[in-house]
């Protein structure tokens, strides 16, 4: 039977028949090197093929590749995704390098070309948007993960836009609010983000145990990051504090800590700026003085969000018994995407945040 098989396979290759064919096969099965010849032919052009396989699935981008256009959940889904063997072999971040402003960054070309292969693409999504590129770009929106789908809505933190006073329309002079898109910055529901992300890949890729090991890893992570978050909580409740920005506003809120902020969006210059902060500072005391002692005693804090100003430190100082200035987590470090900057970045702003309410 195997001879048969073997020789209608000669006459296909050769295209000579029966008789010829068995005659060669006679002549030449009892010579080793024949045999060797053929069995390394075999395995060629099953390599060959299996190669052929391979390059027409990269040019297809079936790579089992995820995209992540957020740098904070690009370190969750890499945590979650990194034990080798898996389904996910390639975990790859589509968003703004350090320095770069999140908020008005495109991708080039080349990554656009490289997000529209890949099987999923994870992002904050509606509510919180941060990556605002993505609707200027075509994208399959079947392989989208919009992880705010995990927050709900008493939990997005909105600001109205007090400094944009414009006209348009039948309602007149008005002002917008405006979605803080920095959700990762409370443990707790950057928590419910890992948990969608977890979700959705299981749900592309099947159960295995990389993606179950990753997120059991993960929530040992968020574990530990809760455990200082709490601390804090527990040991400096109902806190007020200042800020230079909403944007930290998740994680002052899931402090229970009021945050009196200004909205420093845009350059001020330094005369502007400390006249803002004087009448801030000014409108607390007033307010503080109205509400009793208890409160006015309580606001020992500014926290700039994000850089703070240089030239403006001083007089901030001379207001504010203790400053801290927050690490967003927006963007990599200039050593690039660090599967664990999340969490040690977090951890860090928490560190300094106890330190400073002690």
């Amino acid at each position: 039977m195997y001879r048969l098989k073997y020789l209608n396979a000669c006459r296909s290759w050769t295209g000579n028949s029966s008789g010829d064919v068995a005659r060669w096969f006679n002549r030449s099965v009892a010579t080793p090197a024949t045999l060797m010849a053929l069995l390394f032919l075999f395995v060629f052009l099953g390599c060959d093929a299996k190669s052929k396989v391979q390059d027409a699935q990269a040019e297809k981008g079936l790579r089992h590749r995820v995209a992540v256009a957020n740098y904070p959940l690009y370190c969750m889904v890499s945590t979650i995704c990194r034990d080798a063997g898996g389904p996910v072999e390639e975990v790859i971040y589509v968003g703004p390098p350090k320095g770069a402003d999140p908020h008005s960054w495109m991708p080039p070309a080349d990554q656009i070309r490289s997000l529209q292969k890949v099987d999923l693409i994870i992002c904050n999504g509606p509510g919180a948007v941060f990556a605002t590129w993505m609707d200027k770009v075509t994208i399959d929106e079947s392989k989208l993960c919009n992880t705010t789908d995990a927050i709900k809505l008493t939990e997005f933190v909105l600001v109205k836009d007090y400094q944009l006073v414009h006209s348009h329309g039948p309602e007149g002079e008005h002002s917008h609010a405006w979605v803080v898109p920095q959700s990762w910055l409370s443990p707790r529901i950057a928590r419910k983000q890992a948990k969608l992300c977890f979700d959705r890949l299981v749900t592309v890729y099947g159960q295995s145990s990389q993606l179950d090991n990753g997120f059991a890893e993960l929530q040992k992570q968020f574990d530990s990051l809760e455990s200082a978050h709490e601390e804090i909580k527990d040991r400096s409740p109902n806190l007020v504090i200042a800020s230079s920005t909403p944007e930290i506003q998740y994680l002052t809120r899931s402090l229970d800590w009021e945050d009196r902020y200004l909205q420093w969006t845009e350059h001020r210059d330094d005369a502007k700026a400390k006249e803002e902060l004087a009448a801030m500072r000014a409108r607390v005391a007033k307010q503080d003085s109205e509400e009793g002692p208890e409160v006015a005693s309580s606001e020992k804090l500014f926290l700039w969000s994000g850089p703070s100003v240089e030239s403006l430190n001083g007089f901030v100082d001379s207001q504010w018994p203790s400053t801290v200035t927050i690490d967003l987590v927006d963007t990599p470090n200039e050593e690039g995407p660090s599967p664990d900057g999340y969490f040690l970045r977090m951890a860090k702003n928490l560190k300094l945040l106890g330190t400073a309410v002690e």
